[in-house]
């Protein structure tokens, strides 16, 4: 005996029907539990936006792994979107097969700063480098840790003129100790206590390097 849809009064002997519901109907109720509006933190400097817990270049991958937490326990794909809007695929499996939607939803950018460029509007540092001597030397050495530092994801913050030399100001030390050890530089270390954090001393470092 077939059965007839309450809301449209479609007959389960013409189109399929999810529990009490043709599909059509089924897929109506469903578009009603979904948000028509999401919202991405986007770092209002560099442009990454928060997915997963951290800040990830804005790409299709990241996008919807931002998005998926706002629609709730259901799988969702992306199909298509844009700065202000997406288009995402989004469905659940029921005892009676796996009902899927499309619908087009609202992105809404929420202006943030990233940690990194958080860091950067603080001028943060944990270590300084030292360099005298050979002017030529300087300028190479320089560049070759501003981009071992942008490879591994941190920054020079400053780059300080001194007397015969400069001062580079790092974001991370132990990349500024391990480029100093891959390269083999000799170095005078120092340490200054910069305060203390959960009951634990923190220090910046300090390495002179001299180039003859």
């Amino acid at each position: 005996m077939p059965k007839y849809c309450p809301t449209c009064g479609n007959s389960s002997d013409r189109v399929k029907f999810f529990g009490n519901f043709c599909e059509d109907c089924a897929r109506a109720k469903f578009l009603e539990k979904l948000p028509k509006i999401v919202e991405i933190v986007t770092c209002k400097r560099c442009g990454k936006i928060k997915a997963g817990g951290s800040f990830v270049p804005p790409n299709g991958n990241n996008t919807e792994l931002a998005i998926k937490p706002q629609i709730g326990k259901y799988a969702v794909h992306l199909i298509d979107y844009d700065a202000n809007s997406a288009k995402i695929d989004v469905s659940e499996e029921t005892p009676h097969g796996r009902l899927a939607v499309e619908l087009t939803i609202e992105i809404r950018q929420k202006k943030a700063l990233c940690d990194m460029c958080y860091k950067k509007a603080c001028n943060y540092y944990e270590a300084v480098i030292q360099l005298r001597g050979n002017n030529y030397k300087i300028a190479r050495f320089i560049e070759r840790i501003t981009r071992f530092f942008d490879m591994n994801n941190e920054f020079v913050g400053k780059i300080e003129r001194a007397d015969d030399g400069s001062n580079v100001y790092l974001s991370n030390k132990r990349l500024a100790q391990a480029y100093i050890s891959k390269n083999r530089l000799h170095s005078t270390n120092s340490f200054t206590l910069a305060g203390v954090k959960n009951g634990k001393r923190i220090y910046k470092n300090t390495y002179a390097i001299r180039y003859e």
